[in-house]
C-alpha cells in the first residue's frame, strides 16, 4: 500500500508559523529602516496596495510572482541596470527576510512535539512526502524520531523516506559557480550535496537549523554558495530563485535538472499511490503544475483513498471539482490527526 502525504502551509500552523495570507505582514513587522521601505514600496508598486494593517497583507507567493523581472530583460538593451531596480532589491530583501523569519520560528518550535511527529512515526517503507513548505518542521520531526529522509530518489534498497520539496526550502543553498568545486562531506561540514550529485549544483544543510558550516570545502566552493536559500516562487516556469547571478548556463541547467527530477518524481508518486493524504494544502491557482499532477486522480477507482485534512470545508469541494471527485475530509484539524484512522 503506497501512501503519499502532500503538505501545505496549513500543516505548520500548529507550530506557530503564519499562514501564507499574513506571512508578508508578519515578515515586514520584523524589518526596519531601508529594508522595510523597499518592501512596502514594492508592495504598492506591484500590488497596488498600501499595507497599513494585517488585512491588507497580499499573498506572499503572489508578491514574489510580481517581483519576477523576466518581463524587464529586454530593457537591458537600452542600458537599464536591472540589479538596481526596485523589484530586484525587493526580491533580495524578501528572500533574506524569509530565511531569518521562518528559521527563527522553526528554532522556537523545534523542541515541541506535534502532529508531524505522529505522521513521521507512522510512515511505512513505501510511503513518501511532498511538502510545499519552505519551513523545516517536518525535517525536525524526522531528526527527533531518528528516521532518515532524502530530498531526491535513491536506490530502492535505501531506508530513507523520500521528502520532495517542489517549492524549495530554507535549508537549500544553490551553487552559483562550477569552477574548482570541492565539497567536504565529513562530520566537520553541515553541507550535503543534493541527490548525492554535484551536477545539480545544489547543497542543503544536513541539520536544517544548524549553521552553514562547510568544513574543509575548497575556497572556491565557499565563494560559490548563494547567501540566501533556494526557493521556488510559484511562477509557471517553476524556476529556482537562487539568490544571485549564476556564472554560466551549465549551473542554470543543473538547477533545472534538480527541479525537473523533483517534479518527475512527484508525478510518478501520484500515479502509483494507493492513498493520498493532503494536509493544509488548498491547491492554489498559482500552483499550475501541482494541479496538473493531481488531476491524474480524477479517474481513480473506488479502492483508492484521497483524504484531506483542512479547516476550510471549501478546500474539499475544490479538490472534488478539480482533482479527485472522491476526495473526502479525514479531519479538520491537523492536531487531531490519527494515522490509524486512515
Amino acid at each position: 500500500m503506497n501512501r503519499l502525504y502532500v503538505i501545505g502551509a496549513g500543516a505548520s500552523c500548529p507550530y506557530g508559523l503564519p499562514p501564507m495570507k499574513t506571512l508578508l505582514w508578519e515578515l515586514c513587522e520584523t524589518l526596519g529602516g531601508d529594508d522595510r521601505r523597499v518592501i512596502e514600496t514594492a508592495i504598492e508598486e506591484t500590488m497596488g496596495i498600501r499595507m497599513v494593517d494585517p488585512e491588507d497583507s497580499p499573498d506572499f507567493e503572489e508578491f514574489l510572482n510580481r517581483l519576477d523581472i523576466r518581463g524587464l530583460l529586454y530593457l537591458r538593451a537600452v542600458g537599464v541596470d536591472l540589479a538596481s531596480t526596485l523589484r530586484v532589491q525587493a526580491a533580495e530583501v524578501a528572500l533574506r527576510a524569509l530565511l531569518d523569519f521562518i528559521r527563527a520560528h522553526c528554532v522556537s518550535a523545534r523542541s515541541h512535539e506535534g502532529p508531524y511527529d505522529r505522521l513521521v512515526a507512522s510512515l511505512s517503507d513505501d510511503d513518501a512526502i511532498v511538502s510545499f513548505n519552505w519551513d523545516v518542521m517536518i525535517e525536525v520531526a524526522f531528526r527527533r524520531i531518528g528516521r532518515a529522509y532524502t530530498y531526491m530518489p535513491r536506490e530502492p534498497s535505501s531506508i530513507a523516506t523520500l521528502l520532495l520539496k517542489p517549492h524549495g526550502s530554507i535549508n537549500w543553498f544553490a551553487l552559483l559557480d562550477r569552477e574548482l568545486l570541492s565539497i567536504d562531506l565529513s562530520h566537520k561540514s553541515n553541507m550535503r550535496v543534493m541527490g548525492e550529485s554535484l551536477s545539480y549544483y545544489m547543497l542543503y544543510l544536513e541539520d536544517p537549523l544548524g549553521p552553514p558550516e562547510m568544513g574543509n570545502s575548497s575556497y572556491f566552493a565557499k565563494l560559490a554558495v548563494a547567501p540566501v536559500p533556494a526557493i521556488v516562487p510559484p511562477r509557471s516556469a517553476k524556476t529556482l530563485a537562487v539568490g544571485g547571478p549564476t556564472r554560466d548556463n551549465f549551473v542554470d541547467a543543473g538547477h533545472s535538472r534538480c527541479m525537473e527530477q523533483v517534479w518527475r518524481t512527484f508525478n510518478s508518486l501520484v500515479a502509483s499511490a494507493d492513498e493520498i493524504v493532503l494536509i493544509g494544502y488548498s491547491l492554489p491557482g498559482t500552483d499550475a503544475a501541482s494541479i496538473l499532477v493531481l488531476k491524474q486522480c480524477r479517474n481513480w477507482d473506488a479502492n483508492k483513498k484521497f483524504l484531506i485534512i483542512d479547516k476550510n470545508p471549501k478546500v474539499v469541494e475544490r479538490f472534488q471539482r478539480v482533482a479527485c471527485p472522491q476526495a473526502r475530509l479525514l479531519c479538520s484539524d491537523f492536531n487531531d490527526f490519527d494515522p490509524a484512522a486512515i
